[in-house]
């Protein structure tokens, strides 16, 4: 995102006339549910307010969003130097923090379809709608290459293929940095989570990388590469370890590869909380330092904004962090919110919600399911037959928005039940089936006579991050059980399978007649309808191989 020759003398104008106060208080990203009182933002001169996962303001509606944006910059108007906020959250597959929003496939499932002019038309719907908010920063996309399935984070990252992350995260980038227009409001990239959290030693979230210089950039650095091309703005940093170095405390990583090697000229942020973690007991001034001066940029803290804006204040007057490195910190942040408009005399414009056109993005979303669609097995089931006129549908998953939809959806970890707006996966079959068809459910394994094809649906339950690393990769106790009430059954068998990565399915490939991984598909469900009863087989392919054991 450049800038243009004014803009940048602002810049250097505004970092000339700022106090060392005013400085830190631009390194810090802070959650406005632990404010102590809205204020706080401009005491303290904050440079960035985040909402994470399941931290919506309530009611959760556009309007409440936008109210919320609106105080927020209000306080920051009020401070010494009236910088605007940047206003970030993780809006991954679609605003999915945001009610009624459309949520697309998660990565995984895109990777699948491995078409970079969707990817990049799902990032510009979502970043209008994160613009009509007036929210101007996604924490996505993630480039990560995950190398074990066992990963919580597996369906975060488009493939296992270095080349397919790479092709897709530039696609990304480009289209959440959208420019909808003179003046009108844009959305800031960030991608994560640098670098090397996919391939930890176990899949184990959070773990250690080990591996030398030489092979982490191979195999991980290339998407970073493609999304600073596309002119990425900020780049996250991850939790995990490089043989045994956290991430948030490694030079090498951050000034030396990412900076200078790579050129970067964005801002790097922390992880939510990281340096929380980075630090030992009772010695969180020792973390930021180390943080700091290995290259951080932003420290995005929940709660510890006064102890973050004191500890910085302190390191700079002893000399423990050199006010060069807290100007090339301020320089990257005012830079980013120079490129967004926020620093002109009359801010950008946020589009109004009458742009949002929720018909069209749910035939995008639509779309996207169809694309990521992977036919595993197929003994003559698809396309449908003539023949089969009785189809009973059965598993809860067939029925339920949250399960269809997973981690990061209105929630961190996801949930069961209508969590939001959307189309289930019976619905969309009950909906598109041919008016000969006669469609039935059942959640449990009750087959009714006269069933001339089932289609079972289950998956793994919502998780986010550590909570679903998986030592086994094997579908849920009950799930299973499940499926072995159908084994006596003599009816043919269409599996669909919910699920953020591969799993040990290979007995259900030799005892069902067909097997559809449909991963995560967001709340169109009706797109996997239409892929059913389409003459044209699922065309997805695997974005990484499939395990057959342990």
């Amino acid at each position: 995102m450049e800038l243009s020759a004014s803009q940048r003398t602002n810049v250097k104008a505004l970092i000339e006339g700022m106090t060392p106060e005013e400085k830190v208080g631009q390194m810090i990203l802070s959650d406005p549910r632990h404010l102590e009182t809205p204020d706080d933002i401009s005491r303290f001169n904050l440079g960035g307010i985040f909402v994470n996962g399941g931290g919506a303001p309530q009611p959760n509606t556009i309007e409440s969003w936008t109210l919320l944006s609106e105080k927020m910059q209000y306080y920051a108007n009020q401070s010494s130097m009236a910088i605007p906020l940047l206003l970030g959250t993780d809006a991954v597959h679609g605003h999915n923090n945001l009610y009624g929003s459309v949520l697309f496939p998660h990565n995984i499932g895109l990777g699948s379809a491995n078409n970079p002019q969707l990817v990049e038309e799902i990032a510009r719907i979502t970043s209008l709608e994160l613009a009509v908010t007036g929210f101007n920063w996604n924490f996505a996309p993630c480039v990560a290459v995950f190398d074990n399935p066992r990963w919580g984070r597996t369906y975060e990252s488009f493939s296992s293929e270095t080349e397919i992350v790479t092709q897709l995260s530039a696609a990304a980038v480009r289209g959440v940095q959208t420019n909808f227009g003179s003046g009108k409001a844009r959305i800031l990239a960030c991608a994560k989570h640098f670098i090397g959290d996919g391939g930890t030693n176990g899949g184990v979230d959070r773990g250690n990388t080990e591996m030398g210089l030489a092979e982490l950039k191979a195999l991980f650095l290339p998407p970073y590469e493609s999304a600073i091309a596309a002119g990425v703005g900020s780049i996250m940093l991850s939790y995990n370890q490089w043989n045994g170095t956290p991430c948030h405390a490694n030079r090498t990583l951050i000034s030396d590869l990412l900076k200078y090697e790579l050129g970067f000229k964005g801002f790097v942020v922390s992880d939510w909380d990281a340096i929380d973690d980075l630090a030992p007991k009772n010695r969180y001034i020792n973390a930021l330092s180390i943080s700091v001066n290995a290259g951080l940029d932003m420290i995005m803290t929940s709660r510890k904004y006064k102890e973050c804006h004191a500890g910085l204040l302190e390191l700079l007057s002893e000399g423990d962090i050199p006010l060069s490195r807290i100007n090339d910190a301020v320089e990257r942040i005012l830079t980013a919110k120079a490129s967004l408009g926020l620093l002109e005399t009359q801010g950008p414009e946020l589009p109004s919600a009458t742009q949002i056109d929720r018909m069209k993005s749910r035939q995008i979303a639509r779309r996207a399911v169809v694309e990521s669609l992977v036919l595993l097995k197929n003994d003559a089931i698809l396309p449908l037959k003539s023949h089969v006129k009785h189809i009973h549908v059965c598993g809860e998953f067939a029925d339920d928005i949250g399960l269809q939809c997973g981690g990061w959806s209105i929630s961190w970890q996801g949930d069961k039940g209508r969590i939001t707006e959307g189309t289930t996966i019976l619905e969309g079959i009950s909906n598109q089936a041919p008016p000969d068809i006669n469609i039935g459910y059942s959640k449990e394994a009750d087959i009714p006579d006269g069933t001339d094809l089932i289609i079972v649906v289950v998956g793994e339950y919502p998780y986010a991050e550590f909570h679903g690393d998986s030592k086994d990769l094997t579908l849920p106790l009950d799930q299973q059980a499940f499926l072995t009430a159908l084994d006596h059954i003599h009816i043919p068998v269409l599996l669909i399978l919910i699920t953020g990565r591969p799993l040990l399915i290979t007995s259900y490939l030799d005892r069902f007649e067909a097997t559809l991984v449909a991963w995560l598909p967001g709340t169109e469900g009706d797109g996997i309808a239409e892929a059913l009863f389409n003459k044209d087989l699922p065309k997805g392919s695997l974005p990484m191989h499939w395990p057959n054991k342990l």
